[in-house]
Formats: structure tokens, sequence, C-alpha cells
């Protein structure tokens, strides 16, 4: 599809109303003891989604499900692990822009991977951190996403 990607993102997002978020699935386990204070700790996180993403759940309305899952390893060894599922649900505005720029798998791959991440990665962070604390354990802060 020809044009910038930026301007088809932009177009795209007009095309879309942002209308809720839920958390469906906070899981957090201690895996192993915590490192001594400075030591350095390796983080593996991946985002994925549910098949079928997004649904149509209305004629004007389409839900993913993405999935969130992270390690805090210390040496190799697994210390700690989250993994979060939320729904995040979108209002389509405009229908025709909507179905002429999702067919376009370049913008579709930056909505999913770049987009609907930074709009999520603020609560995934608050869950690991929450969940490292309710566990007891220091909580490592997830870096910013740019």
């Amino acid at each position: 599809m020809p044009g910038d990607i930026n301007e088809r993102l932009t177009r795209f997002l007009h095309a879309l109303e942002l209308h809720d978020i839920k958390p469906m699935l906070l899981h957090s386990e201690n895996t192993g003891p915590m490192p001594p204070p400075g030591s350095e700790l390796k983080l593996e996180w991946k985002q994925s989604f549910a098949n079928g993403d997004p649904l149509a759940t209305a004629p004007e309305t389409r839900i993913f499900r993405p999935k969130y899952k992270l390690s805090v390893n210390f040496e190799e060894i697994p210390i700690f692990k989250q993994v979060s599922v939320f729904i995040i649900g979108f209002t389509v505005t405009d229908m025709a822009v909507f179905e002429e720029l999702w067919a376009d798998e370049e913008l579709r791959k930056v909505f999913m991977e770049k987009q609907i991440q930074r709009t999520l990665w603020p609560l995934f962070r608050q869950h690991t951190h929450d969940g490292m604390s309710r566990l007891g354990m220091v909580p490592v802060p997830l870096p910013w996403l740019m």
C-alpha cells in the first residue's frame, strides 16, 4: 500500500475510538530467591495475541486479547514470572477506512505490535511491580517503551 506508515497509522487511529481496557488474568509467581542488591537481572518478555483477533463483538466493535509474559532472571535462572492478559476494545467510527487499512499487513503489524503495546505497557509494568511486591520481592522496574 503506498504512503508513509505514519500517515496510514494516523488515518487508521482516527477511524477507531478506544472504549475499554480490562485485565482478564494477572498471575505473578516467585520462582526463585532474590539475588543480593545490585545484582544484574535479565528481563525477557513477549506480547502475543489470541487467535482470531480482533473479534467483532458487534458490527462496530473490535476486541483484541493481548497476553504479556515476563521472566526476571538472575544468572539464567528465573526468579519471577508475570503473565497478564487484557481485553482492549475499540469502536470503529469509520468502517470504510478501518477495512481499507486493516487489509494493509504492514499497518496491521505496527498497530498490534507497537500501538497496542504502548497503550497497555504502563498497566503491565504496574502489574509486574504489584506482583513482585505482593510476593515480598523487591520490584524490578520495567523499561519505558519508546
